[in-house]
């Protein structure tokens, strides 16, 4: 962690003062470091900061938006499937779901395993 962000998780309240006091008197100087009021993308806390392109209020919360990022992108790229057992159409919790229930796939199960030869009675 930088000096920078653990100064600024420090002083989050003179941030927000600062902030509130340039919004009021509408301060917009080239030469005053901005103060960006953020939401942070992996708690969804606001916070406050001054380097132009931070979006996660620690280093916790960068590792949680990454994740939710990821999720987000898989959840997109899944499609509708038709399940070999009953022919329902389904989304998929996995990439790789071929069946649409526990109960689907015990069936194709008992169905392999008796026209297999495989059945012991």
């Amino acid at each position: 962690m930088t000096n920078s962000s653990l100064w600024e998780q420090e002083n989050q309240e003179k941030l927000r003062d600062d902030y509130f006091y340039r919004c009021a008197h509408g301060i917009q100087n080239d030469y005053v470091y901005p103060i960006r009021r953020i939401i942070c993308e992996g708690c969804g806390n606001i916070f406050y900061t001054m380097v132009p392109v931070k979006k996660y209020c620690n280093e916790r919360c960068c590792y949680l938006g990454f994740w939710k990022h990821k999720r987000e992108k898989r959840l997109t790229m899944r499609k509708d499937t038709v399940c070999k057992t009953c022919g329902n159409t389904f989304t998929p919790k996995r990439s790789d779901a071929v069946y649409c229930s526990n109960a689907c796939r015990q069936k194709a199960y008992r169905q392999s395993v008796t026209t297999n030869g495989k059945c012991s009675k």
